[in-house]
């Protein structure tokens, strides 16, 4: 399907969607929107979308990345009729039904981009994009999760958001947390309080912040710069050669 971007009346059909959906309501997602001319409009950019089952979101984002392939996104970067679209478009995988019909949708700005800058990394498919557009393979441990689910680790991380802009920071915690014979993070990396974990990491970087500029260290810089505490993700089994 050719992507394109929802109009202030699709906008609009789409939020009251999902509020029916957090009142207990089961209506059918309103996928007419899509191509309706009443309710969507075209976007200057040609993005052909599949419709994949996607087992993470990582998955999702690498799909879409490879659609976009390089086209200018600069028109439509903060444009929510155009990620609130993609959210539609993926709606079911996002929200998927229970057995009994039901679904149980989070805030609507992880569904239509919001204005509040605040609430806008939140959105389901703009972060995903974002983040594996620029960093790729190293987000994965942020989204190895399926595709309902935000997961543990990119809500600590994003309880500082500047750090997902900060290269060296995203690919030092790739390093630590990424256990990629798994497929998955590593065990305690999403523990609020033991050494080492996501949560011990961000007071670390911001404590760091206090006498580096985080957004010039590179990955092998802040590896060196990392306490002892680190060291079970650093090395695991103990092994430190």
């Amino acid at each position: 399907m050719i992507a394109r971007k929802l109009n202030k009346k699709g906008l609009r059909v789409f939020e009251l969607f999902i509020e029916d959906l957090r009142q207990g309501l089961k209506p059918n997602t309103p996928t007419y929107l899509l191509d309706n001319t009443d309710s969507s409009e075209a976007i200057p950019l040609e993005i052909t979308l599949n419709s994949n089952e996607f087992t993470t979101r990582y998955e999702l984002g690498e799909h879409l990345v490879s659609a976009i392939d390089g086209q200018d996104m600069q028109p439509v970067m903060g444009d929510t009729g155009f990620w609130s679209w993609l959210a539609l478009y993926w709606f079911d995988q996002l929200c998927p039904l229970k057995a009994d019909g039901s679904r149980k949708p989070s805030m609507a700005y992880n569904y239509v981009l919001s204005n509040n800058y605040n609430h806008r990394p939140r959105h389901a498919i703009y972060t995903t994009w974002q983040l594996v557009g620029r960093y790729g393979g190293h987000s994965r441990f942020l989204l190895c999760k399926e595709l309902p689910v935000r997961g543990e680790l990119i809500e600590q991380m994003m309880a500082r958001q500047y750090l997902l802009s900060c290269e060296g920071v995203m690919e030092a915690a790739a390093s630590l947390y990424w256990d990629g014979e798994i497929g998955s993070y590593k065990k305690g990396s999403a523990a609020r309080k033991s050494a080492g974990c996501v949560a011990r990491f961000v007071g670390w970087l911001q404590q760091l912040e206090l006498t580096y500029d985080l957004f010039s260290l590179k990955h092998d810089d802040i590896m060196e710069l990392m306490p002892v505490e680190f060291d079970r993700f650093k090395f695991p089994g103990g092994n430190k050669t």
